[in-house]
């Protein structure tokens, strides 16, 4: 199991703690910290638990290097002295359920599983209005991707409990240092090559949702452009999944779409615009009422379903600023994402 850090004093133990007492055998996994440009005592705090537990844990510290995505960079050098064949994936937010290891084992006897993507839930939901909006967007995503599980289209990798067979990632080449989201563009290459990736909703993590606009604006905005620069390469072959991860791939233009949508209104006929009138009611809906199911599931307040309206358009603005960077061809920077390490949600396991 490989941990990429940066800054991550805050939440490293939390993550350390839970990796070290998995219930599985100790001498079947090990974990790999990579530090990369730390200034608070991240590396310390990794050398405290390596001599801990000096037979389960070994710590690097990489120097700086002039590459847009620190955290690829780690994984790679994780990957060439890791010793598994499954390669773990955790960030140090995330807070992984203690028996995730004995979920993912066994998807893996099937051959023709490349990767496994487990369940990621915010942890902090409450801890802020921004943090209970971000947490309704991100959800919808996670349960998208079990719906997508389910009738078999596209299962992107994460970035945090994700779980991918070695010689298929040496195969790719590693991750790619220079995109903003390597899980996405590691996630087509591995289906693009013919090999599945699996969702596994009883393989449960947590994780933190950013809890102040700047911090959710910077790491959005690292996302949607990530998305803008996943290259796909030769195809082998066209098929639902591709098809469906081009989709994906292409969600910001999408989003920005919507703009287009209401300026439509102005020149719609009549007869046309009732039409165009239900299905956005409809869908609105739809939305309103998936929401309501999250908030109920996830202990966010119902007062937070109609600002969550306003931020989905916020959202929309924030993938047209990603495709404006892009026009520009404005500097690719990879912003760590800060962390508060506060719980506010029920943790089981």
């Amino acid at each position: 199991m490989i941990v990429p850090v940066k800054n991550e004093e805050r939440v490293l133990p939390r993550l350390l703690d839970r990796l070290v007492n998995l219930e599985y055998d100790k001498s079947k996994y090990e974990i790999i910290v990579v530090e990369d440009g730390s200034t608070d005592r991240t590396f310390q705090i990794c050398k405290e638990y390596e001599i801990k537990y000096n037979n389960l844990i070994r710590c690097y510290s990489l120097p700086r290097a002039n590459v847009p995505n620190g955290k690829s960079r780690a994984l790679n050098f994780a990957l060439r002295i890791s010793k598994g064949e499954i390669i773990g994936i955790f960030d140090g937010d995330t807070v992984p359920r203690l028996d995730i290891l004995e979920y993912v084992e066994p998807k893996f006897e099937d051959i023709t599983v490349g990767a496994v993507q487990g369940k990621l839930v915010p942890i902090n939901v409450r801890e802020s209005v921004t943090s209970r909006l971000a947490a309704i967007e991100e959800l919808i995503y996670e349960y998208s991707i079990a719906g997508r599980a389910k009738v078999g289209l596209f299962v992107p990798i994460e970035g945090t409990c994700s779980f991918i067979r070695k010689s298929i990632i040496m195969e790719l080449g590693g991750w790619n240092e220079y995109s903003l989201t390597e899980d996405l563009d590691i996630s087509l290459k591995i289906v693009n090559k013919g090999c599945k990736i699996v969702y596994s909703p009883t393989t449960i993590s947590w994780r933190e949702v950013p809890v102040s606009l700047r911090v959710l604006i910077r790491q959005r905005l690292r996302w949607y452009r990530g998305h803008l620069e996943v290259q796909l390469g030769k195809l082998r072959k066209i098929d639902l999944r591709i098809i469906d991860g081009i989709l994906i791939v292409l969600t910001p233009f999408f989003m920005v779409l919507n703009l287009v949508n209401y300026s439509l209104v102005l020149v719609y006929s009549s007869s046309l615009y009732i039409v165009a009138a239900s299905l956005v009611s409809l869908a609105s809906l739809l939305s309103l009422l998936l929401i309501i199911l999250i908030a109920r599931r996830h202990m966010i307040e119902y007062f937070y379903m109609i600002p969550s309206f306003v931020y989905m358009n916020f959202i929309v603005a924030l993938n047209f600023t990603a495709i404006f960077l892009e026009l520009i061809r404005a500097p690719r920077v990879w912003v760590k994402t800060e962390r508060s390490a506060k719980v506010t949600g029920e943790v089981m396991g």
